[in-house]
């Protein structure tokens, strides 16, 4: 939704393999003062390696602003490299990052007896960890692992390497280099060993190691788990069952239902403070009970506990999320697929970043989660968006911290036609409900 600009934090050189690069940083992503030291260790360790300097196909899982893939690209031209994050924000940064550096990629040319081969840009995409990369293959995986993925998922990582579960990621010949924080080096072991990848080499620092290793032959295949039931919103297909972590009953503003949580995302074994103020904050206010809300959009939804109680106990039926996390649009379009009885909602979810815009005046209640904001001007942003979705006599729930709330009452547009319709605490947190009064 709009130029990422409001999010650069700082800009900071960087060179790998005597190439000399730049990168922006934002204070919403990993690392917004400088290269970590993590990726520094990482890059420092198989700056010589001679797979690497050869490879065809590299990819960069979790790249973050894109210094690991970037600076392989930069260092080695000839690679095609292929940087994946589940964060939207993180891959605009690093197709910021590519442009600012000049990685353009050569289409080649040939004449006079001369011929030089072309050379491709890298090129950046969401995904979550090691999921939609089928029919693909890389000579060089590296990735800077997040210790809050979880456990299962990290092992999946390695795995999806190997082709213990899946289609290997690596080339017979391949290798791949990750670096993780020292608490969890212990276990990276046991995972290498477990996937069937040869350790070869690595690296320690203060507070990381870095692993070098190689496909190994072929490891005994794991029974797949099964996917989840229900569908999945934005590929059509279950990438989720690696991160399901419990399946439970939940409850909001005194209704329940039951639903999944999942690791790497919060609220996976209770609803949030913040959800519970919004829930009980709507079910109280008889201007929303009797609005007949039937078309919702849900910004940062998480893992969807919101969206599910909305469904059911306003009637909704067709429900738009908006998240940065890949991870949370799948998983708030599955809990709804799961609701009983509510089967058929309408649900689709784009990327917070890239958009597209909602449909102007087209929604009867838009409902945020605020956590934390450190885009400049993120109070403008809300409004504009609330105000361009919600058709008069709409709603714009919004849960977040006293702080914030305050800052969006501050900016809240004199020529709006906003009304405060209610609001309440929980637990240090706020929900605020304004009603839009004219177009």
């Amino acid at each position: 939704m709009g130029p990422i600009d409001g999010y650069v934090n700082k800009n900071v050189p960087f060179k790998f393999n005597g190439a000399e690069l730049r990168f922006d940083l934002s204070q919403s992503l990993f690392s917004s003062f400088d290269i970590d030291v993590g990726t520094k260790l990482l890059l420092k360790t198989v700056a010589r390696d001679p797979v690497l300097s050869s490879a065809r196909r590299v990819l960069d899982e979790g790249c973050g602003v894109g210094t690991i893939g970037l600076s392989v690209a930069k260092a080695f031209p000839e690679a095609e490299v292929l940087l994946r994050d589940r964060d939207g924000l993180a891959a605009a940064f690093s197709e910021r990052n590519r442009l600012a550096n000049r990685l353009n990629g050569d289409p080649g040319w040939s004449g006079q007896g001369e011929a030089r081969p072309a050379r491709p840009a890298p090129t950046v995409e969401r995904g979550l960890i090691g999921a939609g990369l089928e029919g693909r293959s890389f000579d060089f995986a590296l990735s800077n692992l997040p210790a809050k993925a979880g456990a299962p998922i990290l092992e999946l990582f390695f795995d999806r390497l190997s082709g213990r579960r899946g289609e290997a990621l690596l080339a017979p010949a391949g290798r791949a280099a990750v670096v993780v924080v020292s608490p969890l080096a212990e276990a990276a072991r046991g995972w290498i060993a477990e996937a069937g990848l040869v350790a070869i080499g690595g690296a320690r620092g203060g507070m990381h190691e870095v692993f070098v290793m190689e496909r190994g032959k072929a490891p005994d295949k794991l029974v797949e788990v099964p996917p989840l039931s229900g569908y999945s919103p934005l590929s059509g297909y279950s990438p989720l069952s690696p991160y399901l972590r419990c399946e439970a009953k939940f409850s909001l503003a005194k209704s329940s239902y039951r639903a999944f949580g999942f690791w790497g995302l919060p609220e996976f074994d209770t609803p949030g403070y913040g959800s519970a103020a919004a829930a009980e904050l709507a079910s109280r206010l008889p201007s929303i009970r009797s609005a007949c809300l039937r078309n919702a959009i849900f910004i940062e939804p998480g893992a969807g506990h919101l969206a599910a109680w909305s469904a059911l106990k306003l009637g909704l039926e067709r429900i738009t999320a908006y998240s940065r996390d890949l991870l949370a649009l799948e998983a708030t379009g599955w809990n709804l697929a799961s609701l009983g009885g509510r089967s058929g909602i309408e649900y689709a979810g784009f990327d917070l970043v890239a958009g597209p815009e909602p449909a102007e005046s087209a929604f009867d209640l838009v409902a945020e989660r605020i956590d934390g904001r450190s885009e400049r001007d993120w109070e403008g942003r809300a409004w504009a968006l609330a105000g361009r979705a919600l058709r008069k006599g709409g709603f714009y729930l919004v849960a977040c911290s006293p702080t914030e709330a305050a800052r969006l009452e501050r900016r809240r547009p004199a020529s709006g036609g906003w009304t405060l319709a209610g609001q309440r605490r929980k637990k240090g947190f706020l929900a605020l409900a304004w009603r839009k009064d004219r177009d």
